[in-house]
């Protein structure tokens, strides 16, 4: 007997178009790989440890560790190519080294945070808007010296090229601000 897809040659070809046409229709994930440049102007020195970032949408099983927060009628995920706490832990830390601070294991500070919001939102019109929502710690061997929030949205132009440029927007600013008021209060 003769293998089946020579019986019925249309229906393995129209199983594949119809499985495309689905993921077309569907959408599917994209993958965009940021490279953070600090660009603070904030000046300082010390050690000081990085402890990781906590992304809140993960620990609540609402997406999965790579994955940026989207409208949910949006056609497509968005994912990182690394874990979203994982890239703002390595921006805190080149933001903390261009400000002059070492970073050291063990030290008298440890600085972290926790990500409420990584959102970006494809259904807004004429404009993608990206919001980031951080709560910034410091804490020393006695207990949390400092807390600070920060909340940014960056707008752009509805196009795909947009998403990295306003991630890496609106972690600047939050970044900066919080070195910022961080040093107001004295304590980095």
């Amino acid at each position: 007997m003769p293998p089946m897809y020579v019986c019925f040659p249309n229906t393995r070809i129209r199983a594949i178009e119809l499985f495309l046409c689905a993921v077309a229709i569907g959408g599917c994930g994209r993958v965009i790989s940021l490279d953070y440049e600090p660009i603070n102007t904030v000046k300082g020195e010390g050690p000081v440890e990085i402890a990781p970032f906590q992304y809140q949408a993960f620990d609540e099983h609402r997406v999965r560790a790579r994955q940026v927060e989207t409208n949910p009628a949006a056609r497509t995920d968005l994912f990182l190519s690394q874990e979203i706490s994982s890239f703002l832990t390595e921006a805190l830390r080149k933001e903390l080294i261009r400000a002059g601070y070492s970073q050291r294991e063990s030290s008298t500070l440890t600085v972290s945070g926790s990500i409420s919001r990584f959102y970006i939102d494809w259904k807004t019109g004429a404009n993608r808007v990206f919001e980031l929502n951080v709560a910034y710690v410091i804490r020393s061997q006695e207990g949390t010296l400092f807390t600070w929030n920060c909340s940014s949205a960056q707008k752009g132009p509805d196009t795909l090229v947009q998403d990295g440029i306003l991630i890496r927007k609106a972690t600047a600013d939050c970044m900066q601000r919080f070195l910022r008021a961080a040093q107001e209060a004295k304590v980095l």
